[in-house]
């Protein structure tokens, strides 16, 4: 295949296809569209690119689900893969490639534009961190949500808990039913929530933040600072700016 120089490739990536454009020019208005491909299943993105593709060529896909993992596939056969910010590039769509009935031409347009913000594409170990942090954020506010259910259902029954009470221990459902007179579809409403709870709970330290000893200190335990600092998630669970400030 000849090698063009300069040319951009736009991929519309969805779950399980994706299109394709290939776009020659300098700038968005001057573009020429040379080529389009609609609705490739994505286990022959290889195939298609090594076809329509070349080395030299630069292959844009919007940030979305699975673009990181698209990304690396692409740049495993040697193609420079660049990923757009979907909220500016969907803003910058809308006002400048409004005529563009393919997704994967405006892509090319838009990053051609220079408009639209280049995402910052982590390693693999940072990744695997991203995904670990967002499942352990996950179960906390599972965690919190089914406290606040069960403290909600005993406050509208007016029971009051003595200090020091842990809702999340596994014999606090045997005092629970004890405090007053239940109905038996109390009864089991209350066992339901505190079950939850305690699974929510379970699900907290079976993440892999948590290592030998790290119960209590949050996932931060197994974190490296700068490599949350890149990946842009905040560690502070209050307000101020600083990325890292409780570490």
């Amino acid at each position: 295949m000849t090698k063009n120089k300069g040319r951009v490739v736009g991929l519309d990536v969805h779950p399980d296809s994706f299109a394709g454009a290939v776009v020659e020019g300098r700038d968005p208005a001057s573009a020429v569209v040379l080529s389009t491909s609609t609705r490739v299943e994505l286990e022959r993105l290889e195939e298609w690119a090594r076809r329509h593709t070349s080395t030299e060529d630069t292959l844009v896909l919007e940030a979305s689900g699975n673009a990181f993992a698209v990304a690396a596939r692409l740049r495993a056969i040697g193609r420079e893969v660049e990923i757009l910010d979907s909220h500016h590039a969907g803003k910058v769509g809308k006002v400048y490639c409004a005529n563009d009935r393919v997704d994967a031409v405006k892509i090319a347009r838009i990053y051609l534009s220079a408009l639209s913000p280049i995402v910052w594409q982590p390693d693999q170990k940072t990744l695997e961190r991203r995904e670990i942090f967002s499942a352990y954020q996950a179960v906390v506010k599972e965690s919190t949500r089914a406290k606040q259910q069960l403290r909600s259902m005993l406050n509208e029954h007016c029971v009051r808990l003595e200090k020091g009470f842990r809702l999340c221990h596994p014999q606090a459902i045997g005092r629970l039913l004890k405090v007053r007179e239940w109905t038996p579809a109390r009864r089991m409403l209350l066992q339901q929530l505190h079950g939850s709870l305690l699974a929510a709970r379970a699900s907290h330290y079976a993440t892999p933040a948590h290592g030998p000893g790290d119960r209590g200190r949050g996932s931060t335990a197994a974190i490296d600072p700068t490599l949350w600092h890149q990946s842009n998630y905040p560690l502070r669970s209050g307000g101020g700016g600083g990325r890292c400030a409780p570490l």
